[in-house]
């Protein structure tokens, strides 16, 4: 069976095919297949790090085995990207940060779409819904450096993608993937394409579970999930320079968090996309690009189960699309001209506890409108080469409409601006960049959903929206040893600060400062053995009440060794985190508040993988090797943790030693 990649996925096609820890030397932003006579092609290494290979960018494969624990949502996922880190509140649910910076201010675009959660406790973050082996190719760009991806992420922007197909001739091939571990931890996937020279299927059916698990004192943590997930997607290629697809998706979950007493008795979410792509063969314009979509969140949080009577269901839809036109106007000149909308709609219900009783009279209520939100999006991003290098380019227009409905009534419309510039120069195998940035954001619905620092009855509906600067630098080589590192310096005006220490917690503007970097280098000392070294740090001050600035994660350091052969690899990863004395206590984010100062620590995690022919793969770790007892600095309260035998405890605690083993079948 031969198949082929429509030419608008054959930049996606080529990054994936890359693994984590070999040594290219071309660029992923080539179009041209990859030459594999003076570097290692195998597709099976475990990867503990996904290091940057062009400026300002991580592109990884989410398919490939990987340490630590392959993911159960994208949060998961993201932890293993040097600058990223995780609030934990359970074994689901975490919430992400990029360099110190969490909620609304990561723009995660689930292949083309914009999924909101729906929980004023951040039970399901947009990451929550995302299981990250469905998906081809996961990139995140740092800093507020592009403009194209509907409201920009002033953090960064992280793009969840699939690959479009058209086969030469019929025929079908697939995997299946199953995942076994520690804490009663099993997954599956079953993925299956199909199609013909001018028609495609493309399904994937997933499942995730877990119990509690325990920490490194065998302490259990309440942390037990289930989820549910299927994607189906047809599509129609009448020539090999267009596709048109239809897909639709639905999950259903359930989990328990160590952080509040609130169970999630349904996490669902159900999608439906329309996407248009084609190539013309003009002067000025070569491609256009049309998707719509539609998704529906439903979430159900209560105590029912343990005697409380307490219960909340709420729901959102979110609506929108985009059009893109691919522009030509210049040999040296490419430009993308754009428009997108998107509609979004939470609403809820809850109990009366003197009147109402149980699940059932919480599913006879009627819902009502909590907020709405509607924006436009214009704008332009360009790549010019100049002088050797590329000069890139963008700016885009945003016109918010949001209206609230809970506590007082109130319109607002915000018109904001957002765009960047930034310099590409590549010399041999060295890549070095330079761009500035600037972001706009409204506040959004849990910022919104606070008190009023001046009311505590009032939503703090009032806010301005948040406005960052910044600098981003960096260095990529790309040789024998190959070196990513990368620096950025911002200013926030308007900072929206989220702050537990008033009466209600309550939301208000600051400026603020933000810094710090990454860096990483990977070193071959054979054909068979190489070293990975990577190190991140954040910095963020509060200017306003000259603070620290609330929820921003250590510094921390990860080294791995790695053996490659034939058919066997094996890792050996060591990840080390500084104590974080940088606090402001009770303050942070939609995502959460500080706790306290805390400690350092350091795991170590072994990995390994075994390859027969071209169709079965097993991986298989040990995570937390010597089973120590941490958390880490971003983290909630562990408060909620009600497991019978076990204790409240201050942050919610990670796992302890973790062993898994998973099991990869292509056909």
């Amino acid at each position: 069976m031969k198949h082929k990649k429509t030419a608008l996925a054959s930049v996606i096609a080529a990054t994936v095919s890359i693994p984590a820890l070999v040594f290219p030397h071309t660029s992923l932003a080539s179009d041209e297949p990859r030459n594999c006579e003076n570097t290692r092609c195998d597709d099976y290494i475990v990867i503990t790090g996904d290091l940057m290979r062009e400026p300002t960018k991580v592109v990884t494969d989410p398919k490939k085995p990987r340490l630590p624990l392959p993911s159960y949502d994208g949060a998961g996922f993201l932890k293993t990207i040097p600058g990223f880190s995780i609030s934990r509140k359970g074994g689901a649910g975490g919430d992400p940060s990029l360099r110190g910076m969490g909620g609304s201010r990561i723009s995660i675009v689930d292949d083309g779409q914009h999924v909101y959660g729906t929980c004023g406790g951040r039970m399901d973050p947009p990451t929550a819904y995302i299981y990250p082996e469905a998906y081809d190719s996961i990139t995140v760009i740092k800093g507020p450096q592009t403009v194209k991806y509907g409201p920009v992420g002033s953090a960064g922007t992280v793009l969840f993608e699939k690959d479009r197909h058209s086969f030469i001739e019929p025929g079908a091939e697939g995997r299946a993937s199953i995942t076994g571990g520690s804490f009663e931890r099993q997954d599956y996937i079953v993925e299956l394409k199909a199609g013909d020279e001018n028609h495609y299927l493309d399904l994937d059916v997933n499942q995730s579970s877990s119990d509690h698990y325990r920490d490194g004192d065998g302490n259990t943590v309440q942390s037990s999930y289930d989820r549910n997930n299927y994607n189906i997607a047809l599509g129609w290629t009448p020539t090999d320079t267009s596709v048109f697809e239809l897909a639709y998706g639905k999950s259903d979950g359930e989990a328990e968090y160590a952080d509040r007493a609130n169970k999630a008795r349904v996490i669902n979410n159900e999608n439906i996309t329309l996407l248009t792509q084609f190539e013309l063969d003009s002067d000025l314009i070569s491609e256009i690009e049309f998707q719509a979509y539609s998704n529906k969140n439903d979430h159900i949080m209560d105590q029912f189960d343990q005697g409380v009577n307490s219960g909340v269901n709420v729901r959102r839809k979110t609506s929108g699309g985009h059009l893109w036109i691919e522009l030509t106007p210049g040999e040296n000149l490419t430009a993308t001209l754009g428009i997108d909308y998107m509609q979004s709609t939470h609403e809820g219900r809850g109990i009366n506890p003197e009147l109402d009783n149980g699940l059932d009279d919480l599913l006879s209520k009627p819902f009502k409108d909590n907020m709405r939100y509607e924006n436009m999006g214009l704008f332009i991003e360009s790549d010019y080469a100049i002088g050797g290098g590329h000069l890139l380019s963008g700016l885009r227009f945003d016109n918010w409409d949001t209206e609230l409905f809970v506590a007082q009534t109130g319109k607002r419309n915000d018109k904001l601006f957002s765009g960047f510039i930034r310099y590409e120069y590549l010399s041999g195998n060295n890549q070095y960049y330079l761009g500035t940035g600037h972001a706009q954001r409204i506040p959004d619905y849990w910022e919104i959903m606070k008190a009023s620092p001046d009311n505590g009855s009032a939503k703090a509906f009032e806010l301005e929206p948040e406005k960052t600067t910044q600098l981003d630098i960096g260095w990529i080589y790309q040789g024998d040893i190959e070196l990513s590192s990368s620096l950025y310096y911002g200013k926030v005006d308007d900072y929206i600060l989220v702050d537990s220490n008033t009466p209600m917690t309550s939301a208000y503007n600051i400026d603020a400062t933000i810094w710090g970097g990454e860096v990483g280098v990977t070193y071959p000392f054979t054909e068979q053995w190489s070293a990975q070294t990577t190190l991140s740090y954040s910095h963020g001050d509060n200017d306003t009440q000259d603070t620290p600035l609330g929820q921003i994660s250590p510094l921390e350091g990860r080294i791995s060794v790695n053996y490659e052969g034939e058919e066997w690899t094996a890792g050996l990863f060591w990840r080390l985190v500084a104590a974080q004395d940088r606090v402001s206590i009770g303050q942070g984010n939609i995502s959460g508040q500080d706790l306290a100062e805390s400690s350092g620590f350091g795991t170590l995690a072994i990995n390994g993988t075994w390859k027969h022919a071209d169709t079965i793969l097993v991986s298989f770790g040990i995570e937390n090797l010597f089973d120590i007892t941490y958390a880490e600095h971003v983290s909630r309260s562990g408060a909620g943790n009600d497991i019978p035998g076990s204790e409240p405890m201050f942050q919610v605690n990670e796992p302890g030693r973790t062993a898994w083993v998973k099991l990869d079948y292509s056909f």
